[in-house]
């Protein structure tokens, strides 16, 4: 099965960043990763992380 990845801007995958979809959890999926995303780079906002430097890939 597809996998979404949610990548911080060092290229690493973010913890929980992970998610297994179908073609209808994808949206779904891809907001939950948009979501994160933002958390994520807002705990690490003092070494300049921005969450619009997030991708979100399909392996």
């Amino acid at each position: 099965m597809p996998e979404l990845r949610l990548l911080d801007p060092d290229g690493y995958v973010v913890p929980e960043g992970r998610i297994t979809i179908t073609p209808t959890t994808e949206p779904k999926a891809r907001t939950d990763l948009k979501a994160l995303a933002i958390d994520h780079a807002g705990r690490w906002a003092h070494a300049g992380y921005d969450h619009r430097n997030y991708r979100i890939i399909t392996t």
